[in-house]
């Protein structure tokens, strides 16, 4: 896979809000046109893509990032710079700065998850993305993900935890994939031989797939995607760290494929 920097850098410098993500939104439905992509953006502003036929007993992959960041609207400029990664190394790193020269926050919290997705819709002959909107003030949009959309995909994949060693096991108290499963054998066969640090599997606050395993019957995951100090003016993006963390996604729907890894939510079974 090519490691497109200037790509990272595009996507890092549109400026994007919960509420406030019409530039963002605007971008996706350019790229995805001009790429000829299969998709529909819905009423909630959530941006879908189906690329490739799956066929009979298949199911589509899908790999999900959101749109909004916590930070205001300004005048994103990007600057390299030599910052510590995940191990305190100095490192190739993305940082923005408005017009004034202050720190604006560079939203890597989840523009390097859309980064990802996009690069990876570019791989896969037959997958689906999920872009959704408004995450940060409570996952307002994959609260209403599509139904139908959701409807033949077998599991995904989520691109939003900072650094290079998170992995999502529980988000928000919910179970994001089966324990002792093939889903579970096969991810985590993934992330250790693909994951830059030894992976830590931990309970996070929200991100979207909190509500797809309650909407939906697949197991999910997410991991990191190369951003630091997430929610503040001082953020910044690792560059190995986010082409880590796009790999391991690939090698990850390579090591998954194109089936079903059914895992029913609690609240599903009792009709909480």
């Amino acid at each position: 896979m090519i490691e497109n920097v200037d790509f990272l850098k595009k996507v890092l410098s549109i400026p994007t809000k919960s509420f406030k993500e019409d530039l963002m939104i605007e971008f996706l439905v350019e790229y995805l046109t001009e790429k000829k992509h299969n998709f529909k953006v819905d009423d909630f502003g959530n941006v879908y893509v189906t690329k490739g036929e799956i066929t009979e007993g298949e199911s589509y992959p899908c790999i999900v990032a959101h749109t909004d960041t916590v930070h205001n609207i300004d005048t994103i400029n990007i600057h390299e710079e030599q910052l510590k990664d995940s191990k305190g190394n100095p490192s190739l790193s993305l940082k923005a700065y408005n017009d004034l020269g202050n720190p604006t926050g560079i939203g890597g919290d989840d523009k390097c998850g859309v980064f990802a997705c996009l690069q990876l819709l570019e791989v896969f002959d037959v997958i689906k993305v999920a872009l959704f909107v408004t995450e940060e003030v409570g996952c307002l949009g994959s609260k209403e993900a599509d139904p139908e959309f959701f409807s033949n995909v077998g599991y995904a994949i989520q691109f939003d935890a900072p650094h290079d060693f998170m992995v999502t096991e529980y988000c928000y108290g919910v179970k994001v994939f089966e324990t002792d499963s093939e889903f579970e054998s096969k991810a985590k066969k993934v992330l250790s031989e693909g994951m830059l640090s030894e992976p830590q599997y931990m309970q996070h606050p929200y991100t979207d797939v909190w509500q797809l395993r309650k909407k939906f019957d697949f197991s999910c995951i997410n991991f990191s995607i190369g951003y630091h100090n997430y929610h503040t003016p001082n953020e910044y993006v690792v560059v190995h760290e986010v082409f880590a963390g796009m790999n391991t996604g690939r090698k990850m729907v390579e090591e998954l494929g194109n089936q079903k890894y059914e895992f029913i939510h609690r609240s599903q079974l009792y009709n909480f």
